[in-house]
């Protein structure tokens, strides 16, 4: 018999770069490092001690519906991982509070998306795959195609008889699909393929919980939630995992569930502990039920009414939804605001990074964004000088020294090779847009 491992991931929260906790502190370096897609960490604290064991009498979820979008991994060219993370969301506008594990992946999902004619809040359902995002419902088809035709984008032909719009800077593709948009972005997505994604929901690949019997399991037992996150297994963890965040008038309920593989026993006791004290639910939980059916466990949590993140005091607020698109000069970068919202010019920075960093860490350069206007709103635009580009600092994560002013002494110089978009500058921030500025050398 072998005794599993006891779940330690804490899934959408991580919000922090490692290089971010660098930047604000050198006695951080202990986060870990787990994504979606690529790059963040748990800043969260851990379960509050006042939780207690009952039953929570979670309301019921919906039918796991979004699954006809994901196609089985095994049946998509070029892509070679056994099992992929999902997010899905149904974006609409809370006036209430709700947990940080709730609020926290919105800033994610904002900052990665295109404005299409849409407001995030509108649309009925967003799944976010390593292949694209899947905007599902909830529009007028009829004003996407407008501001696809209006911005960068261009029509590129059809796939499965559905119209494609694509554009080359910071490549980008959509495709319309009976009520839903699918979009893929080099930038954001880590394998884009809006033709897996199509052809899962037409029926023409195998969908992935016709072939993972463990992912089919913890959605089964998850459904549809306002929020759904997947976390497959990985080089350090052998259980897959599924996350809910439900909602009955303004009490938030959590739900995780884990399916441990053939041959393996769930740790009753280590995983009850915590589901109390550890990591296991959102920190606002405070009344815990917990059940093991095999090798699924499921553990449900109810936040009492008034807990959690008040809408207006998310800090750093939330990104701006923009369409921002660019155009490359011999020695100038033009970054242009071409649909969505405004934002105040304050509230943007530039930074110079490295592309590829070859598994190193890196130092972006920060510069301040250089404009007259107080916002930028459709159809500003910015130029940023680039004929002579920063060094970057990069380093192996293990010769970082923690101990001195300077954590990256001991690394390299390279040129920079992309220039970024920033919000929030005075705080961890998030990337709105990059161009590739070349190889380097």
């Amino acid at each position: 018999m072998i005794v599993a491992m006891v779940p330690d991931d804490t899934p959408s929260t991580r919000d922090r770069t490692r290089r971010a906790f660098l930047r604000t502190g050198t006695g951080m370096l202990t986060a870990g490092l787990a994504t979606l897609t690529a790059g963040c960490t748990s800043a969260l604290p851990p379960l509050g001690a006042r939780q207690h064991f009952g039953r929570v009498n979670v309301p019921p979820a919906a039918d796991p519906t979004y699954r006809r979008w994901l196609p089985a991994p095994g049946s998509i060219d070029g892509f070679d991982a056994p099992e992929y993370r999902f997010l899905l969301r149904q974006p609409t506008e809370l006036d209430y509070p709700a947990p940080v594990r709730f609020t926290t992946p919105r800033k994610r999902l904002v900052a990665d998306l295109d404005y299409l004619g849409v407001g995030y809040a509108d649309y009925d359902r967003l799944l976010r795959t390593p292949f694209g995002t899947v905007l599902d419902g909830g529009f007028d088809p009829a004003a996407v195609r407008a501001t696809l035709d209006e911005t960068g984008y261009r029509r590129d032909g059809s796939y499965a008889g559905y119209d494609v719009f694509a554009r080359a800077d910071a490549p980008r593709r959509a495709v319309l699909v009976d009520g839903a948009v699918v979009w893929a972005s080099n930038r954001v997505h880590d394998h884009p393929t809006v033709a897996a994604l199509v052809d899962a929901h037409e029926g023409n690949l195998p969908r992935y919980h016709e072939e993972r019997e463990a992912f089919e399991r913890v959605t089964d037992a998850i459904g549809e939630s306002r929020m759904v996150e997947h976390i497959p297994p990985n080089d350090v963890r052998t259980w897959t995992s599924a996350e809910g965040f439900r909602f009955d008038g303004d009490t938030a309920y959590h739900v995780r569930t884990f399916c441990y593989p053939e041959g393996e026993t769930p740790p009753e006791d280590e995983l009850r502990r915590r589901s109390k004290t550890g990591t296991v639910l959102t920190r606002e939980v405070e009344d815990t039920d917990f059940r093991i059916d095999g090798r699924l466990v499921t553990v449900e949590g109810r936040i009492p009414p008034g807990e959690g993140v008040q809408p207006s005091a998310v800090d750093p607020s939330y990104p701006p939804h923009v369409t921002w698109g660019s155009r490359r000069g011999s020695e100038t970068v033009r970054i242009r605001h071409e649909a969505g919202e405004s934002v105040a010019a304050t509230d943007l920075a530039l930074s110079f990074d490295v592309a590829r960093a070859d598994g190193r860490w890196s130092d972006p350069v920060r510069r301040l964004l250089s404009t007259d206007l107080d916002r930028v709103t459709p159809g500003d635009a910015v130029t940023v000088d680039v004929s002579d580009v920063p060094e970057v600092t990069v380093i192996r994560p293990a010769d970082v020294d923690p101990e001195v002013d300077d954590p990256y002494a001991n690394g390299d110089s390279r040129p920079a090779t992309r220039l970024e978009l920033r919000f929030a500058p005075d705080t961890v921030g998030r990337t709105l847009f990059s161009v590739e500025l070349g190889a380097g050398r």
